[in-house]
């Protein structure tokens, strides 16, 4: 009889586990659903596929989804609320409710949250308090933000991405007009072979003869036009970079020169819609991103073995090397090894190599730093407006559902692929985020009901 009951008992305890184990995994499902963007509904149907007649009802969602939220939110604060250096700032909508929002640029991670809240200066203010190793921050131009990054940060500027928007927009117009007239040239070629075919001496010349030579000019000249802003676009997105092509670090003086000596040549630009751009774009960018830098530079130490006469030169080629290659194409973790590798070959020491790793990126993240061209708030923002758009009226704490879940998922591809948010910015987290939340939510239904608990 004894032996019956243990074998209930044990039978008992595994069904028990499955079912636990069972309901963690449709709780994952659910949360996964809806970080993607599922409605309510949707994920509804989509765990009735998977559980049948085991999987939650809407209603049973919402309160899960309640439930994670306010999870979501003791462990955004807890590992990622005020950690980074960098900040790049801008408000997003979830269903007409402003959310301040602060993202780390370099590892796209969301560092500061403020729901439900307006974007005035005191508001952003009490946000960036909650930073206390913040150094730097770019904006939009908003005063609210700009006035309160001037009072938190030494280094703070406008992001570039912001700035130069309306003056990219129209270069992309002009580009868009240049094809449109070589296409109309075409169409003008075309009816000149034609007209050619039929003509013959002593007829009067057929009018497509004539309008062919203007339609080439025309198309010249509008190629002329985008060919001259798109060089001008790129100087003034070079002027904004805390390092020259020799691999010299900026002074203020020298990124302000840089930045209205660029400015200079709209008015030689045939775009009327450049001019008035030029006047907005005139003073908006006074250095501040680089000072400081280079004594910072300055004072890493140098590698092994190296003494400090070669100091200058081999700063030189590491900012080269961020500049130009590794900042934009290696992958986030492979950049200084590559970096040393090219630096130690071209000081005529390839086999040191190993010792200069530390070295370039040490300078990496300085020059990571600088705030420049910076559109990472808005990639994150648009993962946001995605997510939150199939829900009518999700809770201000809802984004700290989505901010959980972004910084502890991986990038599918770029130069941060396979690390998640978390990792690049050297947050160490006890597990997966996803089991991580399901796990706080458990232990706050155990301490909320202590009796069902035990």
């Amino acid at each position: 009889m004894g032996e019956a009951q243990d074998r209930i008992r044990t039978l008992e305890r595994t069904l028990a586990d499955w079912r636990r184990e069972r309901d963690e995994a449709c709780l994952r499902q659910e949360l996964a659903l809806i970080f993607h963007g599922a409605s309510l509904r949707g994920a509804a149907e989509c765990l009735e596929v998977g559980f049948g007649d085991q999987a939650p009802s809407k209603s049973t969602i919402a309160e899960h989804l309640k439930e994670a939220c306010a999870a979501a939110r003791e462990l955004f604060e807890e590992y990622f609320e005020g950690f980074g250096r960098a900040a790049a700032c801008d408000e997003v909508y979830l269903s007409g409710h402003p959310c301040l929002e602060v993202v780390e640029p370099r590892s796209l991670a969301i560092t500061g949250i403020l729901p439900d809240t307006e974007p005035t200066e005191r508001a952003w203010t009490d946000l960036l308090n909650t930073f206390p190793g913040l150094e730097c921050g770019v904006s939009d131009q908003g005063l609210g933000v700009s006035k309160a990054l001037a009072k938190a940060v030494a280094r703070f500027g406008l992001d570039t991405w912001h700035l130069l928007r309306p003056f990219s927009e129209e270069t992309g117009r002009l580009e868009a007009r240049a094809y449109e007239r070589i296409g109309e040239e075409d169409r003008r070629r075309e009816a000149f072979v034609e007209a050619l075919a039929s003509f013959a001496p002593g007829r009067s010349v057929p009018p497509e003869m004539d309008r062919l030579q203007e339609a080439v000019e025309k198309a010249e000249k509008c190629i002329r036009r985008y060919d001259d802003a798109s060089l001008i676009l790129g100087w003034l997105y070079e002027a904004t970079e805390p390092v020259d092509a020799q691999g010299r670090i900026k002074a203020p003086e020298r990124m302000r020169g840089d930045w209205e000596a660029a400015l200079d040549l709209i008015d030689h630009v045939d775009a009327e819609g450049l001019y008035s751009i030029e006047k907005k774009l005139r003073g908006k960018i006074d250095g501040a991103p680089v000072r400081g830098l280079a004594e910072r530079i300055g004072a890493l130490p140098m590698p092994k073995g190296w003494a400090e006469a070669s100091r200058e030169a081999m700063q030189g080629l590491t900012c080269r090397s961020w500049l130009h290659h590794h900042r934009r194409e290696t992958h986030i973790l492979e950049a200084p090894k590559e970096a040393a590798v090219w630096v130690a070959g071209e000081m005529g020491s390839p086999f040191a190599a190993e010792h200069w790793v530390a070295y370039c990126a040490s300078a990496f993240e300085l020059l990571d730093l600088a705030p420049r061209a910076s559109s990472a708030v808005e990639c994150v923002n648009s993962v946001i407006r995605l997510r939150q758009g199939s829900k009518r009226h999700p809770s201000p704490d809802f984004v700290y559902l989505l901010a959980w879940l972004h910084n502890t998922r991986a990038f599918d591809e770029g130069r941060r692929k396979g690390l998640t948010p978390a990792e690049i910015l050297g947050v160490r987290l006890t597990a997966n985020g996803l089991a991580m939340l399901v796990e706080r939510m458990a232990a706050r239904k155990a301490s909320a009901n202590p009796g069902i608990a035990a």
